[in-house]
């Protein structure tokens, strides 16, 4: 069945138990990521060969080409179901280690407990508000970055399911790379967080516990690093005033740049440049 979203690469359906053969039509051996969830109800079916039992307020991941067989409804069912291709969702931080989870594959199903359900259902009834309003009102970048964020729910659930940690290392690994990458381009100019966990698909949470996780220092001291290295570079190699310096960098006055300088530093720019004069000398 051939898909038609009102935001191309998301379909958002609402199934009953009368209406579950669609579903089934929809659903079978499609290269979309599948996020079912049942609202009310109850929802039986087959996946690749084993039988599972959902009840109200699960979850259910289907990874693409998952082979559907019998499914059952009561009568009361309420099911949600997301149809994502992958393209839509192909920056979303955690998508490789969904995709390559054997674990997921052979338990689909989550039971949300108390304290996640709220935050879940009303984050997927917000995207559902989004995609159903006109382009005028929302926007595709509005609902896509919606859906990272009910992702990131999701995905948080199934952690104890996926028992391979070396795709969660190798997927930590990747993130770092990109920061320091984008860091190594940008970081002269972009000082905040928010820009690079924009990039990067993450909550600035996230990426900041991430970052200090995985290196041992705050990520707002490797940005003010790499400002830092660039000011000085600025301030040893060429002949430009601290003002000028300070708009190279982008800061909104000089004063604010001397601030940062000397915070960061210990010392003021000027007498930085005086001492690197200085030792210049010397070494002649």
């Amino acid at each position: 069945m051939d898909i038609k979203p009102n935001f191309e690469g998301l379909c958002i359906e609402k199934y009953k138990a009368s209406t579950l053969t669609d579903f089934h039509r929809s659903a079978n051996k499609l290269n979309k990521l599948l996020l079912c969830f049942v609202s009310r109800g109850e929802l039986k079916l087959q996946i690749n060969g084993l039988y599972f039992h959902n009840k109200k307020d699960s979850v259910i991941m289907l990874l693409p080409d998952t082979t559907l067989a019998d499914l059952s409804g009561s009568d009361d069912l309420d099911l949600n179901v997301f149809f994502i291709s992958l393209d839509f969702i192909s920056s979303y931080s955690f998508l490789t280690v969904l995709l390559a989870s054997t674990e997921i594959k052979f338990n689909p199903g989550i039971q949300v407990e108390s304290s996640a359900r709220k935050l879940i259902w009303s984050t997927v009834k917000l995207i559902q508000d989004y995609h159903s309003n006109t382009k005028e009102e929302s926007t595709l970048e509005s609902v896509q970055y919606l859906l990272y964020a009910l992702l990131e729910l999701v995905s948080k659930l199934y952690l104890p399911v996926i028992k391979n940690n070396s795709l969660l290392q190798t997927r930590s690994q990747d993130i770092i790379e990109h920061f320091f990458e984008l860091l190594n381009k940008h970081g002269h100019l972009q000082r905040s967080v928010l820009f690079y966990s924009d990039q990067l698909h993450l909550s600035p949470q996230y990426l900041s516990s991430l970052i200090k996780k995985e290196t041992g220092k705050p990520i707002k001291q490797w940005i003010s690093y790499m400002v830092i290295k660039h000011a000085k570079e600025l301030l040893k190699t060429t002949s430009l005033s601290i003002k000028e310096v300070s708009n190279q960098l982008q800061f909104v006055d000089s004063s604010l740049f001397c601030r940062y300088f000397r915070r960061c530093t210990g010392i003021t720019a000027n007498t930085y440049r005086e001492d690197y004069k200085i030792k210049k000398q010397i070494r002649r």
